[in-house]
């Protein structure tokens, strides 16, 4: 978590207690049968490019943009109000704090994650959010089946995802499954060379 961010809310109730009310304003918006299928979130959603353009081409799909930066959800928000699109939400918040206090009826269907920072020193990796305590929590506030798609075009981290991925029981890397939606943005134009894969979650064992 970014100092700036710890220094805005300093108290963990304090951010607990924004996540929950954003979802319940989330609930309160989103019908209840469009919620059915789960959300797709996007971490690190930067100023919005893509999941704006994800969201008008799926407009009945409820989608959340997270972020550290208040200038990055500011202008995702601006894109979102322009656009009209009453089911996508931008917010200011640490994915782990944020999955882990989620409402219980707000549930992921998809979480993307599009060039995320890859900490590239090897005294940082413990920063890098694919480790398996989140991809277990993922998983947790995931519905059956529902895809983890990560882009990144840093190779040393991509090959760090897929053996974090692959040490886990709740994920499976699925070598066929399709981007879900293209669109180029500001990191993946200056980015162009990058590798991909999608993940789903496996279904719990019956007892």
């Amino acid at each position: 978590m970014s100092d700036l961010f710890r220094e805005q809310y300093v108290d963990l109730a304090t951010r607990e207690e924004r996540i929950r009310l954003f979802g319940e304003e989330c609930l309160s918006t989103i019908p209840e049968d469009r919620l059915a299928d789960g959300l797709t979130l996007e971490i690190g959603c930067g100023h919005g490019h893509w999941l704006t353009a994800y969201s008008e081409s799926k407009p009945d799909d409820p989608c959340i943009g997270i972020d550290l930066i208040t200038k990055r959800i500011d202008k995702a928000n601006s894109k979102r109000e322009k656009r009209e699109l009453p089911y996508l939400f931008f917010f200011k918040t640490e994915a782990k704090e944020f999955i882990e206090n989620l409402p219980d009826a707000l549930l992921l269907k998809r979480t993307v994650l599009l060039f995320p920072d890859p900490w590239p020193k090897k005294r940082h990796h413990k920063r890098r959010l694919i480790q398996h305590s989140f991809l277990d929590l993922l998983a947790l506030r995931s519905v059956p089946n529902a895809e983890l798609c990560f882009r990144t075009d840093h190779e040393d981290y991509f090959a760090w995802a897929m053996d974090k991925v692959n040490g886990i029981d709740s994920w499976n890397i699925q070598s066929e499954a399709v981007w879900p939606f293209e669109h180029e943005t500001f990191f993946q134009n200056i980015l162009p060379v990058h590798q991909t894969f999608i993940a789903t979650r496996c279904n719990e064992k019956e007892p």
